[in-house]
């Protein structure tokens, strides 16, 4: 039998991993690997986040930094609950995978298609993070869903969560779903709980503007693109549902003129148990 040269034996096993590393690399596929990690494309990504998060250093890195912001600011420990209201592509999930390794974390987006890569490309390999569809309406995000009524409840218990975290959600989102957001962001956190988010919000301005002329430096081209709330309403929407705002960072975030808030859970029922998902979402 003849036997092919050492030579071109490892020859070959080079181009196969070269292959393999240039199939994993392709924008566009169901997945890049970069620095040991598993993210989603940037044709993806650019739909979720923007332009800057094409970039693989960028997308990875700015999820470690808001996985280490619920370190440093929302009290995170190794028995925390965390609950991401809009969870994306996943940008928070692997910063915690990669900064805090298992996490009880629950995730809940409007968009199917990113539910579904969070769960093949990180529910999968680890299990104490759980993606779920909500079915919602979002003009922006998911046109075709139900519209958000005051019955809407995120399927798990009262007082399930030590830290919601909402990034870039009520940017893109109407004020009246933003004040049952908020009284399910109030009735998830346990007393002494504490949330983030992000949302553009100024003073002496109508209580909600869509999509408002020369606000951001970028043409608002899309319904939703950019919701702005009074900040005295919105305030006063936390007070009511006993949210009170430890740090209001005024254009703090890191897109343009997104404000930074930090909200405790003050007050309320006393908390029940933490429980498993009920029917209001499901896990299809």
């Amino acid at each position: 039998m003849k036997r092919e040269p050492q030579g071109s034996a490892l020859s070959a096993r080079l181009l196969r991993r070269l292959l393999k590393v240039i199939r994993l690399a392709v924008p566009g596929r169901g997945s890049v690997r970069h620095r040991g990690y598993v993210l989603p494309p940037p044709a993806m990504r650019n739909r979720m986040c923007g332009s800057e998060y094409a970039s693989n250093d960028f997308f990875l890195d700015s999820g470690s930094a808001e996985a280490r912001r619920l370190m440093t600011r929302l009290a995170y420990t190794g028995n925390s609950h965390v609950v991401e209201i809009g969870s994306g592509l996943g940008r928070l999930a692997i910063g915690l995978v990669r900064e805090a390794g298992s996490v009880q974390y629950w995730g809940f987006d409007a968009s199917e298609p990113w539910i579904a890569w969070c769960r093949k490309h990180i529910e999968r390999s680890h299990p104490s993070f759980r993606f779920v569809h909500v079915n919602i309406e979002n003009e922006l995000y998911n046109p075709a869903g139900t519209t958000l009524g005051d019955d809407f409840r995120f399927p798990l218990a009262d007082g399930h969560a030590d830290i919601v975290y909402m990034w870039g959600v009520f940017t893109n989102m109407r004020l009246n779903d933003a004040r049952i957001y908020i009284s399910e962001i109030s009735r998830l956190l346990r007393n002494g709980g504490r949330a983030f988010l992000t949302a553009f919000v100024e003073k002496n301005v109508e209580p909600e503007s869509i999509n408002p002329v020369g606000y951001v430096d970028y043409e608002c081209k899309v319904p939703l693109h950019v919701v702005r709330y009074a900040q005295d309403v919105l305030f006063s929407m936390f007070a009511e549902h006993g949210l009170t705002v430890e740090e209001f960072a005024y254009h703090g975030g890191t897109h343009c003129n997104q404000s930074e808030i930090y909200l405790r859970k003050v007050g309320g029922p006393v908390s029940s148990p933490r429980d498993q998902p009920s029917m209001t979402a499901r896990r299809n």
